[in-house]
């Protein structure tokens, strides 16, 4: 795209012109960010409104990365057993997900998905390791990071596809877009989640998440937990090599490429990896 092409183009993501309108459900748990568990009330009567997200909710709830000895048979019960926030940011991901993936097909968002819960997962763990940032906008952070890639591939369709090689994570894909598109998804992600009113926090970690000096805190532990991702072989417990340069100017926060391998392989041995299904 030219520079009009390309304006024009993010004019009609923040007009959301051709993409679906904010649904009324997630507009109402962005309202609740500022909430504390004072807003678990209101936060049930949203979810409970919607039955596909209050199932997809208690799967979610069940799943093996929340650990729960009991059955999570409630919205309320999730909230007590997971806490409000967590619900919260969980209900918060899996709309935003549902409102753009009506013109995926089910294997490149099974794909998708399956990337973003896993930096998600992994973005929580190291963001309470290195008390770097808040782990649920973490998690949140890490389960949005990759929504402009339906934004683009909406606009586009097979011509996206076509371009960055399919669903998989592939380096350097923000390349391949900003070379054919004129802008990368995590730009397209950010120019949406901040037309959909979400946290700053969010869409700043978002907007930066393949950026080579992302801004600390959040935004800084979503491009590292990314970058890492797309390194590692998570079945074998193996990194590129890399990983070892890239982690080297934090090895005084003691995240080293084995302490990262280990951290991933007791994520992956608890069954905390890919077990958040997307339907």
């Amino acid at each position: 795209m030219d520079q009009d092409s390309l304006q024009q183009f993010r004019a009609e993501v923040i007009a959301r012109k051709n993409l679906p309108t904010i649904p009324p459900v997630l507009a109402g748990i962005v309202a609740l960010i500022d909430s504390d568990t004072a807003g678990a009330r209101r936060l049930v009567e949203l979810i409970e409104r919607d039955q596909s997200l209050t199932a997809k909710l208690l799967r979610l709830a069940n799943s093996a990365f929340f650990g729960q000895s009991r059955r999570v048979s409630t919205v309320p019960r999730a909230i007590l057993l997971l806490g409000f926030s967590t619900v919260r940011n969980l209900a918060l991901g899996v709309k935003v997900w549902e409102a753009l993936a009506g013109d995926v097909t089910r294997k490149r968002l099974e794909e998708l998905w399956a990337h973003a819960v896993t930096v998600a997962v992994c973005a929580k763990a190291l963001a309470g390791r290195l008390r770097a940032c808040d782990p649920d906008e973490a998690f949140t952070a890490g389960l949005l990071h990759d929504v402009g890639r339906l934004v683009i591939a909406v606009r586009f369709r097979d011509m996206y596809w076509d371009t960055v090689g399919g669903a998989a994570e592939s380096e350097p894909i923000e390349q391949l877009e900003r070379a054919t598109f004129g802008v990368d998804h995590a730009e397209v992600g950010g120019w949406l989640l901040e037309a959909w009113a979400l946290p700053p926090i969010i869409v700043e970690a978002v907007r930066q998440h393949h950026e080579a000096q992302p801004r600390a805190g959040l935004p800084h532990v979503l491009a590292v937990t990314n970058r890492l991702v797309a390194w590692t072989d998570i079945a074998a417990g193996t990194a590129r090599p890399e990983a070892e340069p890239y982690l080297e100017p934090l090895a005084e926060t003691g995240l080293t490429v084995e302490a990262w391998l280990r951290m991933v392989g007791e994520l992956r041995d608890a069954g905390t990896l890919g077990a958040i299904p997307i339907e």
